[in-house]
């Protein structure tokens, strides 16, 4: 079973989405196989630095694809959806990123960058971290308030 599959150039727009968002994908294709055969098409954010392109596993979404024989180049659609998980459960961060869509165990594979926009990740993580600045300032007064009293005091005399 030789499965020979090409994904249709992908040209979006970019898109604003919140964390927590089912973001649906749908993909045209072109394959040919000598069996009725049911592929898994997945989909997600990725996010490029020095090292390179790297997915945000936590946020992949997965489908069941069936595909009828076809020994001449046939045309496909498939849907995919994945969750924008919030990064505090471990998932995707506020920024931009690059959307991928490939069928597991071939080379098909489309991408495109700087498509999802993702926002509504809370900056509060734990509560001692965001009380920390304001424990530091009290602390602050505490060792400074003795030290004015003790000069005030010499004066007065």
């Amino acid at each position: 079973m030789a499965l020979e599959i090409v994904f249709t150039p992908m040209a979006l727009e970019p898109g604003t989405f919140n964390v927590g968002d089912k973001v649906r994908v749908t993909v045209s294709f072109k394959y040919v196989i000598g069996v009725n055969t049911t592929v898994k098409l997945l989909a997600g954010p990725y996010y490029t630095n020095l090292f390179g392109k790297h997915m945000v596993s936590a946020c992949v979404g997965q489908a069941d694809v069936q595909l009828p024989a076809s020994s001449t180049p046939a045309d496909g659609t498939a849907t995919v959806d994945f969750i924008l998980i919030a990064k505090s459960l471990g998932g995707i961060e506020n920024g931009t990123y690059g959307l991928r869509v490939w069928i597991e165990d071939t080379s098909a594979i489309a991408e495109q960058d700087n498509v999802i926009i993702v926002s509504g990740n809370t900056s509060g993580g734990d509560m001692f971290s965001s009380m920390m600045p304001m424990v530091m300032m009290l602390m602050m007064m505490g060792m400074i308030m003795p030290m004015t009293q003790q000069m005030g005091e010499g004066v007065e005399e």
